[in-house]
């Protein structure tokens, strides 16, 4: 045996253990009264996150934990396999609107809510700060949900449609209503008013949301973003008028007043103060979307989403696509429940549920492909796996070690990897 050959035998390290990828390792943590969490006898400032929920395992926020997936459709609870909107009220239940009507999930049970009082096709859901839940259908208005009671708005009550799109709320108390032909709003006493200023009316309204001084934003198809403050439409712009393509979404900053993340049509988001120009803002690029077409604040991200990918923007504002997910397109919105659980509403796949999970795919994470691992072992804080395809060196910070073991052992069959009792010196 040459020289050559035995540093490559004697190089490696050594106990076998036989599993099949993706590779899962159990991450035990501890946490502590003061807030901070032990993960493999290290201590973390818990401060950044506060829950344990799959929106912030996904995200990255907590350390050493995984997350995992469950899907709900006509095959374990829902009537059919759609959601068009989904909202986690106060009292803890998940709200699902799709074309079956209005479905409320309590954590084990699905109940489809009574259709009468015009509770059909729920395109939308809203709490308002009343703790009443509003519901915006395909066809059939508004229904407003308190306690036992139900309000039913109609064309008749002033809705300049019938097909409800959307809810926001401003700081004195009213509810904006978005339609398929413009805006309304219904006051504290549920009289029902038509905005002043800009004109909206025939606009299909898609998205309203209200920032921290209570002023409304919203998103009209065809790219029309707007504002509205007490009851009056104050700026209208077009895609064009802002230097950017189509804008397809809209999402309030929740933290800075005036500023707003604006989706659209290609793979950039646009992060400004409203009414700026494109090249006033900041420019996001978010790889792997082809059309931006929700942005939502969750579990202390900003999440983005096309119709069949998402991902979330980190703390530098760049975006991460979140992989590993099993959704395959109609992706409607997406938000989260009081445990930090993320919820996906899809108009093909049901409901997409992300929860944490203390087993992590380490190799999925590194980007190592789909294979049988026959064998692993930790050495010099590396971890070798043997696969029916090469031997895979994985380093600390999940990067991909080549070296001259990986590439004299090339596509062989790697079995049983050994760590020497003692050390083995090599010849000179």
């Amino acid at each position: 045996m040459n020289i050559h050959s035995r540093k490559i035998r004697n190089a490696a390290a050594f106990i076998a253990l036989s599993v099949c990828l993706p590779l899962i390792c159990f991450t035990p943590s501890v946490l502590a009264s003061d807030g901070s969490e032990t993960v493999k006898g290290k201590t973390t400032d818990k401060s950044e996150y506060s829950s344990y929920g799959g929106g912030y395992a996904a995200s990255g926020q907590i350390p050493g934990i995984g997350f995992t997936t469950e899907i709900y459709d006509a095959t374990n609870g829902l009537p059919t396999s759609d959601a068009m909107f989904l909202m986690s009220s106060s009292d803890g239940y998940i709200w699902i609107g799709g074309y079956a009507g209005v479905i409320r999930y309590d954590g084990t049970n699905f109940e489809r809510l009574d259709t009468s009082d015009g509770l059909t096709s729920a395109r939308a859901f809203f709490e308002d700060s009343k703790g009443r839940i509003w519901v915006g259908t395909n066809d059939n208005g508004v229904v407003i949900i308190d306690g036992n009671e139900r309000i039913h708005l109609t064309q008749d009550d002033g809705l300049p449609s019938s097909s409800i799109r959307i809810f926001a709320e401003d700081f004195a108390g009213n509810v904006y209503i978005g339609t398929t032909s413009g805006v309304c709003y219904a006051d504290y006493g549920m009289v029902l008013h038509d905005v002043s200023g800009e004109d909206l009316s025939g606009e299909r309204v898609l998205k309203l949301e209200t920032d921290a001084s209570g002023t409304v934003y919203g998103h009209a198809s065809g790219g029309l973003i707007f504002a509205i403050e007490k009851g009056k439409v104050t700026e209208l712009y077009k895609s064009e008028d802002l230097g950017m393509g189509t804008i397809c979404t809209i999402m309030a900053d929740p933290n800075r007043e005036g500023y707003v993340y604006l989706g659209t049509e290609g793979s950039v988001v646009y992060y400004g103060r409203f009414g700026d120009e494109a090249r006033e803002m900041e420019r996001i690029y978010v790889k792997g979307l082809n059309g931006v077409h929700w942005i939502n604040y969750d579990c202390g991200r900003v999440w983005v989403s096309a119709i069949n990918a998402m991902g979330y923007l980190d703390r530098k504002n760049k975006f991460q696509m979140v992989d590993n997910i099993p959704i395959t397109g109609g992706i409607e919105m997406i938000t989260s429940d009081y445990q930090g659980n993320l919820w996906v509403a899809s108009s093909t796949q049901g409901v997409i549920k992300l929860v944490t999970n203390n087993f992590i795919n380490v190799t999925g994470d590194a980007g190592f492909p789909q294979e049988v691992v026959n064998t692993t072992c930790l050495y010099r804080d590396a971890l070798y796996v043997g696969t029916d395809n090469g031997l895979w060196i994985m380093g600390r910070d999940k990067n991909r070690i080549e070296n001259e073991l990986t590439g004299y052992i090339k596509k062989a069959r790697v079995r049983c990897i050994n760590r020497s009792p003692v050390p083995v010196l090599c010849d000179e």
